[in-house]
Order: C-alpha cells, then structure tokens, then sequence
C-alpha cells in the first residue's frame, strides 16, 4: 500500500494544479470573448463605412431631415476613426494569442493532473515519483503566464464550490442544483449582513 504521506502530496500538488487550470480556462474564456468581440465591432463597423462612403448623404434625408453633406463626412470619418481604433487595441492587446497562451497552459496542468492521477493510483509510490511529479509541476509553473490574483482567487473559490456541491450531491443524489445554490447564496448573504450589523456595533462601542 502507498505512503499515506506521498498520497498527500500528490494530492496537493493535485489541488494547486486544478486550480490553476480552473483560472487559466478562465482567462482563456475572457481574452477569447473579448477578441471576438473586437472581431465583430471591426467588422461591422467597416461594414457600415464602406457603405456610407459608396452612398450619398441624400439617401439619408427621409429619416434625418436636418442632415447635410458636410456632417455626413464627419460621421463617416469619427466611424472610419473608431474602426482604426479597434484595430489598434485588437493589435496591441494581442488579445487571441493571450487566450491560446492561456488555453495552452491550462491543457498542461490537465495532463498534469491525469499523470498525478495515474500516479496516486500505483500500489507503490516511490520518493523519485514525487520529486519527478512535483519538478514537473514547477516546471509548468516557471514556463506558464503568471496568474492575476483576482483570477487565482475565483478560480479558488469556483474549487471549493464545485467540492461541496459533489460532497453534498453524494448525500443527496436527487438535489436540485440550482435550489441548493440558491439556498446558499441567501446565506452568504445573511452571514454578510450579520457581520455588517456586529462592525457597526463594534465602531460604536469605541
């Protein structure tokens, strides 16, 4: 039978790593959505220009009466200027190669996981395993984009949240979900409105 002790570890190091996935599928999602956003603004927005620049301010006249040809141009140029904007930022921020860099990261900490999973499952596991896996782990560390402690903290947090849910569903396998994230959330909320109340008391008492 395994050491109790290296199970441990492995479970540790484990845990870490599932949390750093978690925050790096994260930021993959982000950086993803926000350069196909960009992608879509670009588009349409050269879309439209292209349009008004082929058409006459004339068209226009029936739904803005007060139009002329002169404000016409101006709004082509300030939508032409925006556009350029956008492709600026799009440029700048590297936006889609961020969120592969990130998706790229996230994939080696699942391999990591599967190989520590593997690991844990042998009958015996030496101190050479644990020092391979954990040299692993700092490896992908050191070679990975580091992560914003907002994104770390959600990502811890999403964990703990998902390792309740499946604790409780193994009690009660017919639970509804969405009720009981519910239920929780009403008493988060009122353990936040307790402490609230007991500082305020605080403050006045001194």
């Amino acid at each position: 039978m395994a050491d109790p002790n290296k199970i441990n570890q492995i479970k540790k190091l484990r845990k870490k790593a599932e949390n750093s996935r978690n925050a790096y599928f994260m930021l993959s999602k982000k950086f993803r959505l926000s350069s196909s956003l960009l992608h879509f603004l670009i588009l349409i927005g050269s879309t439209v220009v292209a349009i008004l620049t082929f058409a006459n301010f004339d068209v226009f006249l029936p739904l803005i009466k007060n139009l002329t040809e002169a404000v016409y141009k101006v709004v082509i140029g300030l939508l032409a200027s925006m556009v350029f904007i956008f492709t600026v930022i799009e440029e700048f921020l590297n936006l889609s190669r961020r969120a592969s860099e990130y998706e790229s990261a996230g994939k080696q900490l699942t391999s990591f996981i599967r190989y520590a999973d593997s690991i844990e499952k042998r009958t015996n596991v030496t101190d050479e395993d644990i020092d391979h896996l954990t040299l692993h782990y700092t490896l992908i560390c050191e070679t990975t984009p580091m992560i914003p402690d907002k994104y770390f903290l959600m990502a811890k947090r999403h964990l703990y949240r998902k390792i309740e849910i499946s604790k409780a569903l193994e009690h009660n396998p017919h639970m509804i979900l969405w009720l009981y994230k519910f239920k929780k959330m009403l008493i988060e909320l009122k353990i936040a409105e307790r402490n609230e109340v007991n500082n305020g008391e605080s403050d006045e008492k001194e």
